[in-house]
């Protein structure tokens, strides 16, 4: 019996032992299946690649600061930095070790790469000869054969590379770098004949300090303006742009990406902040101009040294000056801004001449609200005064001169609506309407002869004549551009091995001249691109 009795002691000691090794292989397959779930979430997970020294133990050095997608909602991605393979940097409060795509560690540096290879088509109405970046205030009046032509191109120009590198100072301050490039510049032998021989240019290469604690940081190099909507905050890389495939976007869309220094301050948690940028300054002038004989009136001049030669720079005294104020209470994000310039000419008389220089500018603001949150939003941004064509998407003038040479100001308003939406979480739609309009002519005769710009006196009989004679003119000015545009973008494919999206985009744009002797000018295109993606790091 008692034989019997340790025999069954001992098989249930065995039953024991083999009911926990199942239990430790069940055990395995679910971690190895959640494993497996995580990193479909997040190809990156549980990956650490540090280049260096990383046994210091120092939290410091080991903590990764820089990722995509952090937990910190002021630093999520914003919609267009997800379509674009944007690196954003989280809160700083990261898992230490925890690693994403295209993110690796030299010594303290972490450097997060970014940026996708696109195939694009583009068609067109009318023939502009553009790539992938439309040329709104060049869309040809209907006496151009271009205007009957339709105008179709395959493009990889806009494919980027881009890459955030920044690190700790300390457990407040932080230090990076950033920067975009992309192929669409051209060289002087340039051509879509044979190689395709188009060149590198630089989209945005800045360097920041930032304070995260205080919220605060500096800012310098070329980057979006200041005057770019932005979706929260002010903070670098959530900008607020457009969605569309088009690299020129929409018109009524306020930006430039310009060489400048900002300051930005936050308060109250982060809900409100204020910036103050000194930005490159450059000024577009239209209209004819008067000159008397003996005189010379100089606004601008050819590139020089390290300039584009086949093009013209401004003369200018002084930076561009914005200041800018948000608020982001729970309902949405809102902004208002003011901008100074100071547009500069010079009428030169034999043996002397004097300078003139005017005070332009104006103000605006804009508006990002959540009206179903995470599933639509709404956006509205404008800005009006004198002065500030430049700062629109078509690049209308900024200024004229006047009878005795000096600038001429010429008033302008530029707005933008949108609506974006997020059926699914793979899926983003869109739909903007946008214009830029001059609101007022800016002209003079001198005995009989039309200068200025928009001049009535202006012959524009032939504006709407195929191939009109030589006695019917087209010397129209635009007076408004407006577009409306709808697409989307499907991110079809997700994983370890990084994202395919593809996307599709019509817009029609309507272009109005001012009216002048023989009619008022007009004409309009149609567009419709299409774009597949590659981002091997989203």
């Amino acid at each position: 019996m008692e034989k019997q009795i340790n025999y069954l002691q001992k098989q249930l000691q065995y039953m024991k032992i083999q009911q926990i090794k199942q239990d430790n292989e069940v055990r395995l397959v679910k971690e190895s299946a959640l494993k497996r779930e995580q990193i479909s979430k997040d190809p990156a997970y549980n990956r650490p690649i540090i280049i260096g020294n990383s046994n210091t133990g120092d939290s410091v050095t080991n903590r990764p600061w820089i990722t995509i997608g952090g937990t910190d909602p002021r630093s999520e991605p914003t919609t267009y930095g997800q379509i674009t393979g944007m690196p954003v940097a989280p809160s700083g409060n990261t898992t230490k070790g925890l690693f994403h795509k295209g993110q690796f560690n030299v010594g303290r540096i972490s450097i997060t790469l970014g940026g996708y290879v696109e195939m694009a088509g583009i068609f067109r109405s009318r023939n502009e000869t553009s790539d992938i970046s439309s040329n709104f205030s060049s869309i040809p009046w209907m006496n151009s054969p271009n205007a009957h032509m339709n105008e179709f191109h395959e493009t990889e120009r806009q494919s980027r590379f881009s890459a955030l590198v920044g690190a700790d100072i300390t457990d407040k301050w932080h230090v990076s770098g950033y920067t975009e490039v992309d192929f669409q510049g051209a060289g002087s032998a340039s051509n879509s004949r044979q190689s395709n021989s188009y060149v590198l240019r630089s989209r945005v290469m800045y360097g920041e300090f930032e304070n995260k604690i205080d919220d605060f940081y500096v800012m310098g190099g070329q980057s979006w303006s200041l005057a770019t909507l932005f979706k929260k905050g002010m903070d670098t890389r959530s900008e607020q742009v457009p969605l569309v495939i088009d690299a020129q976007y929409v018109p009524g869309f306020t930006w430039t990406r310009n060489t400048g220094i900002r300051i930005v301050k936050g308060f109250h948690n982060h809900e409100y902040h204020i910036g103050l940028a000194l930005e490159n300054p450059q000024s577009v002038w239209g209209g004819a101009v008067y000159t008397p004989s003996g005189e010379k009136v100089t606004y601008n001049n050819s590139g020089g040294q390290v300039e584009n030669v086949s093009t013209t720079y401004s003369d200018d005294v002084a930076p561009d000056i914005i200041l800018k104020g948000s608020a982001d209470p729970k309902f949405g994000h809102f902004e208002a801004f003011g901008i100074g310039r100071f547009i500069h000419d010079r009428v030169s008389y034999i043996g002397s001449g004097k300078s003139h220089t005017k005070f332009a500018g104006g103000g605006g603001g804009g508006m990002v609200i959540p009206v179903v949150k995470k599933y639509f939003d709404f956006q509205a941004s404008g800005l009006a005064g004198y002065g500030i064509g430049r700062y629109g998407t078509t690049n209308l003038p900024d200024a004229t001169t006047n009878i005795h040479g000096s600038p001429a100001l010429l008033p302008e308003a530029q707005v933008l609506i949108g609506f974006i939406g997020h059926p699914y979480k793979s899926v983003d739609i869109y739909a903007y309407g946008g214009m830029e309009n001059i609101l007022s002519r800016s002209s003079y005769n001198v005995n009989g002869t039309p200068y200025g710009y928009g001049n009535i006196g202006y012959n524009v009989s032939g504006c709407q004549i195929e191939n009109a004679p030589s006695s019917m003119a087209c010397n129209a000015n635009i007076r408004r551009v407006v577009q409306g545009t709808i697409g989307f973008w499907w991110r079809y494919f997700e994983g370890d091995y990084g994202t395919l999206s593809f996307g599709a985009q019509f817009s029609h744009t309507d272009v109005a001249g001012f009216s002048g002797y023989g009619g008022t000018p007009h004409t309009d295109d149609n567009m419709a691109f299409l774009s597949l993606r590659y981002l091997p790091f989203q």
